[in-house]
């Protein structure tokens, strides 16, 4: 008798538990991060890629990049935000994703003086910068 006491008892904690958590994992359904691109690029002149972008997919997308080579690199979302990565160097810029703003062009040159670009590339939309 108490085994089948005991049964009921989980079942009915089974009722109870996963309705109870299933509502609070509906934001796993939606990426935290929604990968656009990435990868290497190797002895380069420059990197330039252009992708179409909607804003219910995050209000910011972010350009990550990692300097690989031996000359300093530019990064540039839209020929606005830039920031210059040393060799050996990464970081990121982020740039807001706006309805009337179709396309977003994603852009590594290298600078001062030219050269080839060595770089581990990664672009991602969120919601935080």
């Amino acid at each position: 008798m108490k085994v089948k006491n005991l049964l009921a008892f989980l079942l009915t904690l089974t009722f109870i538990v996963i309705p109870a958590s299933a509502g609070s994992h509906d934001d796993l359904i939606q990426p935290y991060d929604m990968g656009i691109a990435s990868g290497y690029l190797y002895d380069a002149t420059q990197f330039t890629e252009t992708y179409r972008l909607d804003r219910e997919n995050g209000a910011n997308v972010n350009f990550y990049v990692e300097n690989l080579g031996n000359v300093s690199v530019e990064i540039t979302i839209n020929g606005g935000v830039s920031k210059i990565l040393a060799p050996g160097q990464s970081g990121h810029i982020s740039y807001p994703v706006v309805f009337f703003v179709p396309e977003y062009k994603f852009k590594a040159v290298p600078t001062p003086n030219g050269g080839n670009i060595s770089i581990y590339y990664s672009i991602a939309q969120r919601d935080s910068t």
